[in-house]
């Protein structure tokens, strides 16, 4: 590779990395949570937006139905943002979108059940005694593959980092939480997140695998979050790994 053929892709990928650092700090949407305000955050939950009734009596909830994980919420035209050769249309678009909040569902209920020693039971219904969630993707763009694996195969130093911080793939999620018998708003939640930055990165030769990866590192959280001792912290996740999965 020429001098001046590397030094292009390294204006590039810091071209890309200004755009991504403005899309990481976009404020969150209030889609699906229009009644709240998205811009109070619990400093223990790491998340852009989380409200948490402060009445909520301790011990007092030791179950959890999660009853919805829509995508009806995501904008007209989102789709056109992950065109490429393998989503050339809306319905592309929708149906993989379908499956990935299927998967978000399926991850939910399986890291609540397999919880280290946890405290909360899965239920299929709402109950005295459990939380209900209802969830909305909100913002959802996949990978484009063919583009990044031509630069995940340039041996430029940094370069596969570099492309890797654009502002897509992304995901962005809200969450209403109800008492399971009266109904009651109990707390709502909303993020956006991006995929770990990588070295190299194997999830972006696919169209879902990133988006599949951020869901499943909510549902870690939201795991980790019902079955915490109140008011403590949980852990956010990094925005850098060195591994390729």
């Amino acid at each position: 590779m020429s001098i001046r053929l590397a030094f292009i892709i390294f204006l590039c990928g810091q071209a890309l990395i200004g755009c991504a650092a403005r899309e990481h700090v976009k404020p969150i949407s209030n889609s699906y949570l229009e009644d709240r305000d998205v811009t109070v955050a619990d400093d223990s939950l790491p998340f852009n937006h989380a409200w948490i009734d402060p009445n909520i009596p301790s011990g007092h909830y030791t179950k959890v139905f999660f009853r919805t994980v829509t995508i009806e919420k995501l904008p007209k035209g989102a789709w056109k943002a992950s065109k490429s050769p393998y989503i050339s249309s809306e319905k592309d678009y929708l149906k993989e979108a379908k499956l990935l909040s299927e998967h978000f569902l399926d991850r939910l209920n399986t890291k609540v059940k397999k919880y280290p020693k946890g405290t909360f039971v899965v239920t299929d219904k709402g109950e005295s005694g459990g939380l209900v969630f209802d969830i909305a993707i909100t913002e959802l763009e996949f990978t484009h593959p063919i583009e990044k694996a031509g630069v995940m195969l340039v041996p430029v130093p940094g370069s596969s980092v570099a492309f890797s911080a654009v502002s897509e793939p992304h995901v962005a999620f809200a969450a209403r939480v109800y008492d399971g018998e009266s109904g009651k708003l109990l707390a709502t939640v909303a993020d956006r997140k991006f995929p770990p930055i990588r070295l190299i990165d194997v999830n972006k030769l696919t169209v879902t695998s990133s988006a599949r990866e951020i869901v499943s590192i909510w549902a870690d959280l939201i795991a980790e979050g019902l079955n915490r001792d109140r008011f403590a912290k949980v852990s956010s996740r990094g925005l850098f790994s060195i591994l390729p999965w």
